[in-house]
C-alpha cells in the first residue's frame, strides 16, 4: 500500500514542524517468532538502515513493540512513548540489541507511537534525530505526539478504506470475519518487508523504474530484490510472480 499525497505531505510537515530528522511508518507483525515488517512510509530514514533493522533482527528487540509489555498493558498505555519512558525502560536487556544498533547508526530515538491493530500486530511510527546534526530547538514532545496520533489515525483509516475497496481484500475480510480465511503461503511469508513491497508493486503492474521511484530505492536495488524473490519462490519471471501471488491471495 502506498500512502496518499495528503498523508505523505502531513508526515513531511510533521518532521519539519517538530524539528526532527525522520519518521518511519510500518506494520510490525509479531505473531510469529521472527517479526515481519511492512514499511508504509519512510520520511528521512535511509533504506540501508531499514534493511539492517529488519535483516539483523533488530525489530525483534524493539522496545516500542515489546509484546511482554504491550500485550499485558495495552489498554491503559498511551500511544506515544519517549525513549526514556518507564514502559520502554522496563524492557531491560531484551532491548539491548536495539539500543546498540541505533547508537551504532548515530540515531537519537525521540520516541515511537504504537497502535495495536490486532494482538501482536502494531501500526508503528518512530521519530528520530541524528546525533551529528544541530537542531534549532528541543523536540516539542506534545506537538509531536499529537501529530503522530493524527497521522496514525489517517493511515489506519486509509488501510481500512484500501481493504474494503479491493475485491480480493474485501473477500478476505469477509473470510476472516466468517472464520474461514485460508492459511497464508509459508513461502510468501518468508519474504522480507521490502521484498513484499516490491512484489506488491509488480502485481500492481509497475515497471522497475516506477517501483524504484515509489519505494525510493535505485533500479539496481529493485533488480536485486526481484532476483532474491524469484529464488525464494522458485520462479523465473514477473508473470510467474503475479500468478504465484494471486494463488496465495496476496
Amino acid at each position: 500500500m502506498q500512502m496518499s499525497n495528503e498523508i505523505s505531505s502531513f508526515a513531511h510537515s510533521l518532521v519539519q514542524d517538530c524539528d526532527i530528522a525522520s519518521t518511519c511508518v510500518m506494520i510490525s507483525d509479531k505473531t510469529m517468532p521472527s517479526t515481519r515488517l511492512r514499511f508504509l512510509g519512510n520520511f528521512g530514514v535511509s533504506d540501508e538502515v531499514l534493511d539492517r533493522y529488519e535483516r539483523f533482527g533488530i525489530c525483534d528487540a524493539d522496545p516500542f513493540t515489546d509484546t511482554l509489555v504491550y500485550e499485558q498493558e495495552c489498554a491503559g498505555m498511551p500511544r506515544f512513548h519517549g525513549a526514556a519512558d518507564p514502559d520502554v525502560k522496563q524492557c531491560g536487556s531484551r532491548a539491548a540489541p536495539y539500543w546498540q544498533f541505533v547508537s551504532h547508526e548515530d540515531v537519537d530515538v525521540v520516541g515511537a507511537s504504537v497502535m495495536r491493530l490486532h494482538p501482536r500486530i502494531y501500526l508503528t511510527i518512530g521519530a528520530h534525530r541524528l546525533k551529528d546534526k544541530a537542531y534549532r530547538k528541543s523536540v516539542p514532545v506534545e506537538r509531536l505526539a499529537w501529530g503522530i496520533d493524527v497521522l496514525q489515525s489517517k493511515i489506519a483509516s486509509s488501510l481500512l478504506s484500501a481493504l474494503l475497496s479491493s475485491g480480493p481484500g474485501y473477500k478476505g475480510l469477509l473470510e476472516v470475519l466468517n472464520g474461514g480465511a485460508a492459511e497464508a503461503d509459508p513461502v510468501v511469508n518468508g519474504l522480507t518487508a521490502r521484498e513484499r513491497q516490491v512484489t506488491q508493486l509488480v502485481c500492481d503492474g509497475k515497471r522497475n523504474k516506477e517501483i524504484a521511484w515509489l519505494a525510493q530505492i535505485s533500479e539496481h536495488s529493485v533488480e536485486n530484490h526481484l532476483r532474491r524473490i524469484y529464488r525464494k519462490l522458485g520462479i523465473q519471471n514477473r508473470a510467474a510472480l503475479v500468478s504465484r501471488m494471486s494463488a496465495a491471495g496476496f
